[in-house]
């Protein structure tokens, strides 16, 4: 990991803008909650970020003894549960240490050189079951942005992969661990093609700054400067005429909306895996 990586995930508003105030979010952690299998009396949450899952967890279900690992101390003082500083590449916990281990929202970010690592160790901290959730089928260039210093092309949250229903099935095969069950979570409803339309008509879309930092180059955003020229406000005319075309523009982008085909989309998949026997 870079040092300008580091610093991205060190930042405090990375962290901040992840909470349960959204509808989304809350029902991911809720599902994930079920999916805990009712023998569980430990679990480690690997790459736990600023707890949402943890302290979710702890207020609902106190009994359980719980740890968060995640390798930035920033994300960490969020965290009401006990929690040490750790990468998911090396654990910092003994061997079958906990009935459950999950991973959520972490191995979209997983680099090649350490993907498999990472699995390895999941299945060896767990004494019988993992659960991990992750983007479902997402479209990583949907979110990307562009340094204004080094023009350097990225995904937006560090997403470096995506998953298919068949690949979370069979993530933890080759440790041990078959699927349980899966399931699709974040139902949204789309215009078919509206990607393409959007990738066509407003490419700029895809390259507006939205990161803490640059990976990169460590490029941060600065304040902007106030104008030095005088600022033109239009007339109560112009404002009108403005307004008139807005209104002709959402019309005729309206019309077209109540006819064109659309199709279900899941944000996220969430998967519970057992040891096999």
């Amino acid at each position: 990991m870079s040092s300008f990586e580091k610093e991205y995930y060190e930042a405090d508003r990375f962290w901040e803008g992840e909470s349960l105030s959204d509808a989304g979010n809350l029902l991911r952690i809720q599902r994930t909650t079920a999916f805990i299998p009712e023998d569980v009396k430990s679990l480690a949450d690997i790459g736990c970020g600023n707890g949402i899952f943890l302290n979710y967890l702890h207020d609902k279900n106190p009994g359980l003894q719980l740890t968060g690992v995640d390798r930035s101390e920033t994300a960490l003082r969020f965290v009401k549960t006990s929690n040490l500083p750790g990468d998911i590449a090396a654990i910092p916990l003994s061997d079958h240490s906990v009935d459950c281990v999950s991973c959520l929202e972490v191995i979209e970010h997983l680099p090649v050189t350490v993907f498999d690592q990472a699995l390895r160790e999941l299945a060896r901290v767990s004494k019988q079951y993992i659960i991990v959730s992750t983007p479902y089928s997402e479209v990583l260039e949907e979110n990307h942005t562009q340094c204004p210093r080094c023009k350097s092309i990225f995904n937006a949250d560090l997403h470096l992969r995506n998953f298919s229903v068949a690949e979370i099935e069979n993530l933890l095969e080759p440790y041990g661990y078959h699927c349980v069950k899966h399931e699709l979570l974040g139902e949204r409803i789309n215009y078919k093609g509206h990607y393409l339309f959007r990738k066509i008509f407003y490419p700029k879309q895809f390259r507006q700054w939205r990161s803490p930092i640059c990976p990169i180059c460590g490029y941060r955003e600065a304040q902007a400067p106030l104008p030095t020229h005088p600022v033109v406000t239009e007339s109560p005319v112009m404002a009108m005429n403005g307004v008139h075309r807005r209104r002709l523009l959402s019309y005729v982008c309206l019309l077209p909306k109540t006819v064109w085909p659309k199709e279900k989309e899941y944000y996220w998949i969430l998967a519970l895996y057992k040891k096999a026997l």
